[in-house]
């Protein structure tokens, strides 16, 4: 059986110190220092009320968030990004668990893009979303378009 661990989730506003702490320090370590990417990784988007922040907490019980990512809506469309998981638990299903969640919250009408890096597009057509648009360099790492069409409501 899988990792049955407890996919989280909360607005900003919602979280305490310690969460909103463990969630920006996980996205430092992966966008920031793995992948060298030099840019400021808390914005607005954060604080937004509309943006909901989706983590799963390590396994070991230590402090800090084994993977996570956001919902947020903009330009009249939801979003999803920051999508990471720590080096020790991808491949794990934590991502995968998050979008589940992330898409379940978001309902089966909902249109979503997100940017995705280009080596993981695989991993979100697992989940309907389909690449458009040409590549694009973000922070150096080639990046591709996706969305996800929400189903006809009939």
């Amino acid at each position: 059986m899988g990792d049955v661990r407890e996919v989280r989730s909360g607005r900003f506003a919602d979280l305490d110190g310690r969460t909103v702490y463990d969630l920006a320090r996980l996205r430092q370590e992966v966008f920031v220092v793995e992948q060298e990417c030099a840019y400021p990784d808390l914005d607005d988007a954060d604080l937004d009320a509309d943006t909901v922040h989706f983590w799963i907490d390590r396994q070991d019980g230590g402090a800090g968030a084994a993977a996570c990512l956001r919902v947020l809506r903009g330009d009249g469309e939801w979003k999803i990004g920051r999508v990471c998981a720590t080096l020790a638990e991808r491949g794990t299903g934590l991502s995968a668990a998050l979008m589940r969640a992330a898409l379940d919250f978001l309902g089966p009408e909902a249109d979503v893009v997100l940017g995705a890096q280009t080596y993981a597009a695989g991993f979100y057509r697992k989940f309907g979303f389909a690449e458009y648009g040409v590549e694009y360099l973000e922070d150096g790492i080639p990046h591709i378009m996706m969305r996800h069409k929400g189903t006809d409501p009939k």
